[in-house]
């Protein structure tokens, strides 16, 4: 099978798709198609990163299509070094915002467990810097809508000086995980 990284425009139902996807302004689309085994017939592939989406999509679209045998759903999900970048860029701009004196800061990221996109959090509601951290990451940032604060390192360090800790409390595991190999 052969798959082009470029716009779908062969598929028949394309406009059909693509006037439900104009309709569903709130659902993230990609349109690719592949050429099946053999070579003759275009397969339009519906990528939704949303599993409830998806499976709306399929539902809604499958009874408007001229040939659905020649559709498929699935979930979108970025290839790992699509994702691994996009981390990265994420991590060097949280170690550099400081130094950018910037009013909003990113707290936290990580990729979400489902569909590895890359979650992000900041330390105050800010909308536009929300959507501008999210038009540079390609698709591939999510920002959560609930701010989170972090502890300064230097007030863990002094909370822990001043005998606030209980003698009694479990010491703190940390647990590393690591990526599985694909050989």
């Amino acid at each position: 099978m052969r798959f082009r990284e470029e716009p779908a425009t062969a598929s028949p139902d394309l406009p059909v798709v693509r006037q439900w996807v104009e309709r569903n302004p709130g659902v993230e689309a990609r349109l690719t198609e592949t050429v099946e085994h053999g070579g003759d017939r275009v397969v339009l592939v519906i990528s939704v990163p949303v599993h409830e989406e998806m499976l709306r999509a399929r539902a809604e679209i499958t009874p408007l299509a001229q040939f659905p045998e020649l559709l498929r759903f699935r979930r979108w999900q970025p290839s790992e070094q699509e994702t691994e970048w996009t981390l990265q860029w994420v991590l060097g701009l949280m170690r550099r915002q400081e130094e950018l004196g910037l009013p909003t800061k990113v707290t936290s990221t990580g990729p979400h467990p489902d569909s590895g996109l890359i979650m992000m959090t900041l330390d105050r509601v800010d909308p536009t810097y929300a959507a501008a951290l999210e038009a540079r990451g390609n698709g591939l940032t999510v920002v959560l809508p609930d701010p989170v604060s972090p502890v300064p390192l230097a007030i863990a360090r002094d909370w822990r000086a001043k005998g606030n800790r209980d003698p009694n409390a479990p010491t703190p595991t940390w647990v590393t995980v690591e990526k599985p190999r694909v050989d």
